[in-house]
């Protein structure tokens, strides 16, 4: 199985792959994936298992979504690379450094930790919202939003979620996400790495100051698996690092790879 994915810039240059969170696109990068490239790199921003254009599969946890980010950089002919992950993609990198920590030159993680969940992800109600939605009785875009705006979600969430919805003369709308197997498997995408892997490699935390996803207890833990990294907080940023404070995150990005 190989993940859909989008290419910027030039193969020549270092390569540096993005991953997105639950329930995100790789069309929700395009704007850095862009800026990256002018930067001089190459970038590669796939569509997770279950999301997207990539292919609906059963399984899904860190461990299967750390060997399709493999195989797509196998494809690539990518010896090593730099990594950016966000949320869940942020654990996927984790996975990826842990068990391919020649592959991963840098790693950089948006505000996700190692570890697992305590308190039900936020996630689980955007799955319950969309999934309750009979999309065979909708006839414009608009009746959908409209059922997803009665969960009072600020207006970038619903942005977010509607990014999720396609439509097609053939099947009619439908939701991108794989959101039964999603769902089944939410257990998994809660778990965490208290005792799994070191990844000894240069890495970048950067939390959101409103955020409450990495906590002053899991200090101890990421240096445990991440010796060698640093921690920056976006002071005014809630948990969506890139869209919350752009510029920070270009910053801090910029100085940390280049």
């Amino acid at each position: 199985m190989l993940l859909f994915y989008r290419k910027y810039g030039d193969p020549k240059n270092k390569p540096i792959v993005v991953l997105h969170g639950l329930l995100g696109l790789s069309d929700n990068w395009d704007y850095f994936g862009k800026r990256f490239a002018e930067l001089g790199f190459y970038v590669i921003v796939p569509d997770m298992r279950n999301h997207g254009l990539s292919p609906k599969m059963e399984a899904f946890n860190y461990k299967v979504m750390a060997k399709d980010i493999k195989r797509v950089l196998d494809v690539e002919n990518i010896k090593n690379c730099y990594v950016i992950g966000h949320s869940m993609g942020g654990k996927i990198a984790m996975m990826l450094a842990f068990e391919n920590p020649r592959l991963v030159e840098r790693l950089e993680v948006l505000d996700i930790s190692p570890m697992r969940f305590e308190t039900p992800m936020e996630h689980v109600g955007f799955i319950a919202a969309m999934g309750a939605i009979d999309l065979k009785k909708v006839t414009r875009r608009s009746e959908v939003e409209e059922e997803l705006a009665k969960q009072n979600y600020e207006k970038r969430l619903l942005l977010f979620l509607m990014k999720n919805l396609s439509y097609s003369h053939e099947r009619g709308f439908q939701w991108k996400p794989y959101l039964k197997a999603i769902n089944r498997n939410i257990a998994e995408i809660g778990r965490g790495f208290e005792n799994k892997g070191v990844y000894n490699g240069p890495t970048l935390f950067i939390r959101g100051g409103q955020s409450d996803y990495i906590k002053e207890k899991d200090i101890p833990v990421i240096k445990e698996h991440f010796p060698n990294y640093e921690m920056v907080t976006l002071e005014e940023s809630g948990h969506w690092i890139h869209v919350d404070d752009p510029t920070g995150f270009m910053r801090e990005t910029e100085r940390f790879l280049l």
